[in-house]
Parts: C-alpha cells; sequence; structure tokens
C-alpha cells in the first residue's frame, strides 16, 4: 500500500462544501484561513467570511461518502443529523 499527499488551495475545498452542504456554507463564502485541531492533527477546518452569517458559531461537516452529517453547537440544541444529498456520487467498486 502506498501513500500519497493531496496538495489543493482552500478556496477549492470552499468550493466542493458550497457544493455538498445544500446552501449550508454560502455561495457569497470566502476563505481567510486554514486551520488545524491542536490535539487532533487529522482534523482541518476553514475560516469563513460571508455576509450572509450573523453568528460565529461553527459549523462542523462530516462525510462518509454517502451521506453528509452537518452540526452546530448553539446551545447544545443541536443533534449532528446525516443526510444523503440527491447528487452525492455512488462509489464504484
Amino acid at each position: 500500500m502506498g501513500t500519497k499527499d493531496l496538495v489543493f488551495d482552500p478556496k477549492d475545498l470552499l468550493s466542493l462544501l458550497i457544493h455538498y452542504t445544500d446552501g449550508e456554507v454560502p455561495l457569497s463564502g470566502k476563505v481567510t484561513d486554514f486551520l488545524v485541531h491542536p490535539a487532533m492533527s487529522r482534523k482541518i477546518g476553514l475560516l469563513i467570511e460571508s455576509p450572509e452569517w450573523d453568528s460565529p458559531e461553527p459549523l462542523f461537516l462530516g462525510y462518509d461518502g454517502k451521506r453528509i452529517r452537518s452540526w452546530a453547537n448553539v446551545d447544545g440544541q443541536r443533534e449532528p443529523v446525516w443526510e444523503q444529498r440527491e447528487d452525492t456520487p455512488s462509489r464504484t467498486s
């Protein structure tokens, strides 16, 4: 088994997030910083600025190859929700 570095521009990752989150990440978003979790180096983030957002609460996203998961930590009221998206690509074997 080999390994390969994946090199991408954060703007390209933002474009994918806009496409797969059905509006949760706005088209007007602009990447202002790239983040790496201090304790979990395999967790990354983007600091995105948009006039469509009025709250600094983070938006958490997950992807398992078939579904998108998103949740916001707003007073602990929102649970993670997995949703099948219409244009989620199917895996070929």
